[in-house]
C-alpha cells in the first residue's frame, strides 16, 4: 500500500500559498531605516520628498522588524497630521541629533518639533526632566511612520521613545 500523507500534506500546503494574498509591488520601504541612512550619512539620506516618493511607490513596512507592536495609531480626541510636514520634522530631529543634542522633556508634555499641520510631542506621566538624543526621538517616530502612516498622507500615532521608557514620542496635528 502506497503512504498518501506526504504528498497530500504537500498538495495542502501548495494550496494555501497559492491562495496567500501576494504583495503589492514587491518593493518595500521604512521610514525608520530612513531615520538609521539619515544618521549615518545625512548628505546621502533621502530627502522628505524622495523618501515620501519611495513609500508611496512601494509597500511600508510595518512594527519595525515585527517584534512588537506596541505603537498606537488611533488616540481619540487627536487629530491626524499631513504626513511630509511630520517626516520633515522626523528628518530635522534625526540631523540635530547627531552632534549629540538632547530632546529633553522636563514637564507634562513639551513640542519637540513644528512644522505646518504637524508636530511632534513628548510626554511624560510625571513632571520629571528626562532626555534622549534627538536620534532616539527621530527612531521612535520613524517606527511610529512605519506603523502608522496611512496612503492619503496623513499620519497619527504614539511610541515609547526607544531609549527612555518613561518618555512617550506622539506625532499629531496641530
Amino acid at each position: 500500500m502506497v503512504n498518501l500523507a506526504l504528498p497530500l500534506a504537500a498538495l495542502a500546503m501548495a494550496a494555501s500559498v497559492a491562495a496567500a494574498p501576494a504583495a503589492t509591488n514587491g518593493t518595500v520601504f521604512s521610514f525608520a531605516q530612513w531615520v538609521e541612512d539619515i544618521i549615518a550619512n545625512p548628505d546621502t539620506a533621502l530627502t522628505v520628498d524622495e523618501a515620501f516618493a519611495a513609500a508611496q511607490a512601494a509597500d511600508v513596512v510595518g512594527a519595525a522588524g515585527g517584534l512588537q507592536k506596541r505603537v498606537r495609531c488611533e488616540v481619540p480626541g487627536w487629530t491626524r497630521a499631513p504626513g511630509r510636514d511630520a517626516a520633515w520634522c522626523v528628518d530635522y530631529l534625526a540631523r540635530i541629533g547627531q552632534g549629540g543634542q538632547q530632546c529633553v522633556l522636563d514637564r507634562g508634555n513639551i513640542q519637540m518639533c513644528r512644522r505646518g499641520g504637524a508636530q511632534i510631542v513628548a510626554s511624560q506621566a510625571r513632571s520629571e526632566r528626562l532626555s534622549a538624543n534627538c536620534n532616539d526621538v527621530a527612531r521612535t517616530a520613524g517606527i511610529i511612520f512605519d506603523n502608522c502612516w496611512r496612503s492619503d498622507d496623513t499620519i497619527l500615532g504614539s511610541e515609547i521613545c526607544i531609549t527612555e521608557n518613561r518618555m512617550q514620542i506622539n506625532i499629531n496635528g496641530i
